[in-house]
């Protein structure tokens, strides 16, 4: 593996924990927030860099069902985390404070929305783009029940948060559960997301095993 694919994994995972890390803003300080949300920016920016291509080959080649849902997810994204940086640099109290925009209470809003809907959206590029490991069959059986296990929980977390009140806009204030420590929190949330990781990877793979049928057929 070539020292850019290693830099590029490196980036690739402090982006998804610094992501995981600010769902859980109650439990840090206003300004550990917003340092960790200008590093996920700075991440942000080098994941795209470091992808160029993807966005040079935008409008080459056939896009199939799992291209075009692919490139929707990646422009959501991409629209989502836009929509984080606004919004910060709205009700930024520390980092952002000297140039803060105006509309605090708008602000706060497109911030909860945005975020939920990028927390998804990362998940959902995650389980599009993760392997199947090439293990022993046994070991492949093992991993995939834990993180069938994981995924539940998720779940489980998903409707106790209420997560979606986040995604339609449906409170204007969380309730958030102050006695759990940020490692709970933190494991915890990355459950969720794995409930999201999982369900669009066993969706992906379908998808490919069918295609692969319906090509069997016609050779």
């Amino acid at each position: 593996m070539s020292p850019k694919k290693y830099f590029k994994i490196v980036i690739d995972i402090i982006l998804y924990l610094l992501f995981l890390l600010l769902m859980g803003a109650h439990l840090t300080s206003a300004a550990f927030h917003e340092w960790f949300g200008v590093g996920l920016f700075v991440c942000f920016i080098l994941h795209n860099v470091l992808n160029y291509r993807w966005y040079k080959a935008l409008f080459k080649g056939k896009y199939t069902i799992l291209r075009t849902v692919q490139t929707a997810v990646n422009l959501l994204l991409l629209l989502a985390v836009i929509g984080c940086i606004i919004s910060a640099l709205m009700i930024s109290g520390v980092v952002f404070r000297s140039i803060r925009l105006p509309g605090i209470e708008l602000g706060r809003g497109l911030h909860m929305f945005c975020t939920a809907w990028g927390f998804v959206l990362m998940s959902v590029h995650l389980g599009l783009h993760i392997r199947t490991p090439k293990t022993v069959k046994k070991f492949r059986i093992i991993l995939y029940a834990i993180t069938l296990i994981i995924a539940i929980y998720g779940t489980f977390v998903f409707a106790v948060r209420k997560l979606w009140e986040e995604l339609f806009l449906l409170a204007e204030y969380k309730w958030f559960d102050y006695d759990k420590t940020v490692i709970v929190y933190l494991l915890e949330t990355l459950a969720v997301s794995m409930s999201f990781v999982t369900l669009t990877h066993i969706i992906k793979r379908l998808e490919l095993n069918i295609k692969e049928k319906r090509n069997a057929k016609k050779s």
